[in-house]
């Protein structure tokens, strides 16, 4: 009798240690952006925490087909999570954007030269938009190293980086680059990144990055009203708004037949990036316009609520 309490101590312990160590899945989708043909996929995988994987090696859509040297120049690097990173299972897309199809290399950024520049969105495992920044959880890090190969070197040339300079990853915010949050180790054979948070990640020498405002790096240079998301969405959506200066703000939403329906904001702001929730509440479902006022400044996008 004791030794099948014993085996079923230890059937319940272990279920109870594999499950306490679960780690959460990834999918994640590999796409290019370029104007004016906009994002195509490549292709989609499905990862762990923890685990390691190598970017495969694709053959873009013919209307990209000038992007292969920016592609090839990532295809092989190691992409990864570290174990405990995620509170939940996710999907991510890698957009490798900012691509001139002319002459094959990123588009400059303040007036940077790049050698990586990707998108990454986060969504939930419901295709739920997640807002930005999408962080990790404290102490642990996503993980990209890119291998300084013959390929990468060579991409590196055509891009205007010489191949003696420093490499490092920035955010990319509205001001220029902000390092803060990722890390950079370059070494001979290769350049590596660790992530603490997801937006818009670019790399470039470290000249560049540390050339450009980082010291105002959370003061936006003008008003802006970003698209909200999730867009469809329901119950309620997030919107996020630029003000440069201090500044009375009015953000509004209205019907299609533009009566206003809601107002979220009717005061004065500090200079910043501000986020605010709309419920629609009761709101039929439809096309709702949300304009953004501030002096002569007057912005306004639209958005689907979908019951």
């Amino acid at each position: 009798m004791k030794r099948i309490f014993y085996l079923f101590l230890v059937i319940i312990t272990a279920g109870v240690f594999h499950y306490t160590n679960a780690q959460h899945k990834i999918a994640i989708t590999f796409f290019v952006d370029a104007s004016p043909y906009g994002a195509a996929s490549i292709y989609a995988d499905t990862i762990n925490e923890g685990q390691i994987y190598t970017i495969q090696a694709k053959t873009l859509p013919s209307k990209y087909s000038n992007a292969t040297a920016i592609y090839n120049a990532l295809a092989g690097s190691e992409f990864y999570f570290q174990s405990g990173s995620l509170n939940q299972d996710i999907n991510l897309w890698f957009v490798i954007s900012n691509i001139n199809l002319t002459n094959g290399i990123y588009n400059q950024s303040n007036g940077a030269n790049l050698f990586f520049d990707v998108n990454f969105f986060v969504y939930d495992w419901n295709m739920n938009l997640q807002p930005e920044p999408f962080n990790l959880n404290s102490g642990t890090y996503a993980v990209i190293k890119i291998a300084k190969s013959s390929i990468f070197n060579t991409f590196l040339t055509a891009a205007g980086l010489n191949l003696s300079t420093s490499l490092k990853f920035a955010y990319e915010v509205s001001t220029g680059f902000d390092p803060t949050g990722i890390q950079t180790f370059d070494s001979t054979n290769s350049v590596t990144a660790l992530i603490s948070h997801f937006s818009n990640i670019i790399g470039s020498s470290s000249g560049s990055i540390t050339a450009v405002k980082e010291s105002t790096k959370n003061i936006p240079v003008e008003f802006a009203l970003q698209q909200n998301y999730p867009n469809p969405f329901n119950p309620s959506t997030n919107i996020i708004y630029d003000v440069p200066k201090s500044a009375y703000i009015q953000l509004n939403v209205y019907n299609i037949l533009g009566q206003k329906v809601a107002t979220l904001v009717n005061s004065i702001m500090n200079a910043g990036v501000h986020n605010v929730t709309f419920n629609p509440g009761n709101l039929s479902s439809g096309l709702y316009i949300y304009e953004l006022k501030s002096g002569n400044v007057e912005i306004s996008r639209k958005m689907l609520f979908l019951k």
